[in-house]
């Protein structure tokens, strides 16, 4: 059953099978991919039946993505469309099944995506990356930090300054799985009509800014923080109070932040007073939601791809069983030092045993060895769970809305 790449005259084959999959106007599709969308032809893939008809279709295109102040390669899996009269076939999985088979054959060290189904996805080797903290806030909760005296309007002859600072941000080694962002982005996800932009500025440098929607709704006049990014402390202090500011007119400040976020730590009350208690007396300060996956797919490139917390030093064999790319079940010898991973075939026995997904989540820090042994995903003794442990330790990882795909 043929996967393949489409030729440009096949734009709208791929657009009528995702604008019926989701519901969406074909119109949308066929604009996208005609030159005004993030992707062109040449991330669109086909997937044809025995009688040669098409019956699925997905986008597929290459970022990097960062990790630990660098940055690994990363194939973004969007759009996996099955039409209904061709559903419970079989196809979607088998649609993934040639992706990855592709990208194993260019060397790509990891795919991510937002699935449809976590247990689909988990199926195929992809593993929760992302967990974020979606927080409904009373504007009086916030701090007013004096700072948010040096945030000033963002209009168009800052938008260099605002690419600088965000790319800054992404370089430090706590901001991981921000993908590299284009005019595309930029353009159409920040520069939105609806979308007010402040930067928070000190000697001339802009060393953070705030994207957010304040429009009336149901129930008064929401904020909607789209994109928080920050370079120093004193940025976001004073981007928070800038926000604490917003209270004679926001009636909620919302936010869905990463784990690592310390909002929730610089409220004198995490939750709004009347709240009923979930439990004893603990409140809902926030809710706890899952975003995108990760699966390692070159199982060699991404060890060597990725950097390592500076001065740790691990030494270790490794076994990954991956049903979908065989070439992955390879045993292999995997040093670490120097913020660098050395990565070698062996014969020996392994010392760590694991499915490629509960491996993808180590890899991206979301899951800790500990956590994977006790659930039973990983067989490793107390020294090989320390050892990787400090190896693949990473922040939370996220990603703004403007590089959702």
């Amino acid at each position: 059953m043929p996967y393949r790449p489409i030729t440009p005259n096949e734009i709208p084959i791929v657009a009528d099978i995702q604008s019926r999959a989701f519901r969406l106007a074909a119109e949308r599709y066929l604009e996208a991919y005609n030159g005004s969308g993030r992707v062109d032809h040449r991330a669109l893939r086909l997937l044809e039946n025995d009688a040669g008809q098409p019956v699925a279709a997905l986008n597929v295109f290459t970022r990097p993505v960062s990790l630990l102040g660098g940055e690994v390669e990363a194939g973004l899996v969007a759009s996996v469309a099955v039409p209904p009269e061709e559903r419970r076939r079989g196809y979607a999985r088998q649609l993934m099944a040639g992706l990855l088979a592709e990208l194993h054959g260019r060397q790509m060290p990891l795919s991510l995506l937002f699935p449809f189904s976590v247990g689909f996805y988990r199926g195929l080797g992809y593993g929760l990356a992302n967990f974020t903290w979606q927080m409904e806030l009373a504007p009086h909760l916030l701090t007013d930090y004096p700072e948010r005296l040096h945030v000033r309007r963002a209009g168009a002859a800052d938008e260099a300054s605002l690419r600088a600072c965000h790319a800054r941000a992404r370089s430090l080694p706590q901001n991981n799985g921000w993908p590299a962002r284009g005019d595309w982005e930029w353009r159409r996800k920040v520069a939105k009509p609806e979308h007010e932009i402040v930067h928070f500025q000190v000697d001339g440098a802009v060393e953070g800014y705030l994207v957010y929607t304040l429009t009336r709704g149901a129930s008064g006049f929401p904020c909607q923080v789209m994109e928080w990014v920050w370079t120093s402390e004193r940025a976001w202090r004073g981007l928070a109070g800038f926000l604490a500011a917003l209270g004679e007119q926001a009636s909620a400040v919302l936010v869905n932040a990463p784990q690592g976020s310390p909002l929730l730590w610089s409220l004198a009350e995490p939750y709004p007073r009347g709240a009923e208690a979930a439990d004893f007396v603990f409140y809902p300060a926030a809710r706890l939601l899952n975003g995108f996956m990760l699966r390692v797919v070159h199982l060699p490139a991404a060890l060597a791809a990725r950097r390592y917390p500076a001065g740790v030093e691990a030494e270790f064999t490794l076994h990954v069983e991956d049903a979908q790319l065989p070439a992955n079940r390879a045993p292999l010898h995997v040093r670490i030092a120097g913020g660098a991973a050395q990565v070698t075939p062996t014969a020996t026995r392994p010392q760590v045993q694991c499915d490629i997904a509960t491996w993808s989540q180590l890899y991206a820090g979301a899951l800790s060895p500990w956590q994977a042994r006790t659930v039973g995903a990983l067989h490793g003794d107390d020294a090989i769970c320390a050892a990787l442990s400090a190896a693949f330790a990473a922040g939370p990882w996220y990603m703004h809305p403007a590089d959702w795909f």
